[in-house]
């Protein structure tokens, strides 16, 4: 006869990265994301060094996966998979750099200020937010104030 309790196996890690301590994940979160910053800014100068922003950020997205046990439904696995092909079509399509740009700027703005805007963009995706699509949900998640961890947009207001 099995007599573990229910909450005993809700309480377990069900993955690498929820065994992980908040810090260290912070520090790994922080460090992956300058590293692909300080190349994205080396790319500013030297357009070839972005075709290494790629591969980092695949082997970024690689470890998440493993992170995370290949779940792709997970909020910070959808965000680099669209990180990810976000940065091949700025290096690889032709005319598309202006993307490389616009990452430079968003990533900075996540690193420094704890501002995501991919992040907020993903949470309007249909299966990530939780409430129905709005002009109030999307003023809400546009100037919800930077925050650590994962976006969640502020409580309407009632």
């Amino acid at each position: 006869m099995n007599t573990k309790r229910a909450d005993e196996d809700i309480s377990k890690p069900t993955s690498t990265w929820e065994r992980m301590t908040r810090s260290s994940r912070k520090k790994i979160i922080w460090g992956l994301w300058f590293i692909t910053w300080v190349a994205l800014m080396i790319g500013f100068f030297y357009r070839d060094f972005y075709d290494y922003v790629v591969v980092f950020t695949a082997v970024h997205l690689l470890l998440f996966l493993f992170f995370f046990g290949f779940q792709l439904k997970a909020f910070p696995v959808q965000l680099r998979i669209v990180y990810l092909i976000w940065v091949v079509v700025g290096t690889y399509v032709p005319h598309m750099v202006i993307l490389m740009y616009i990452t430079t700027i968003g990533l900075a703005s996540n690193l420094f200020l704890n501002y995501c805007p991919l992040a907020r963009m993903m949470y309007l995706l249909p299966w990530n937010r939780e409430e129905p699509l709005s002009f109030g949900l999307l003023k809400r998640v546009v100037l919800t104030p930077p925050m650590p961890g994962q976006f969640k947009p502020a409580s309407p207001a009632r």
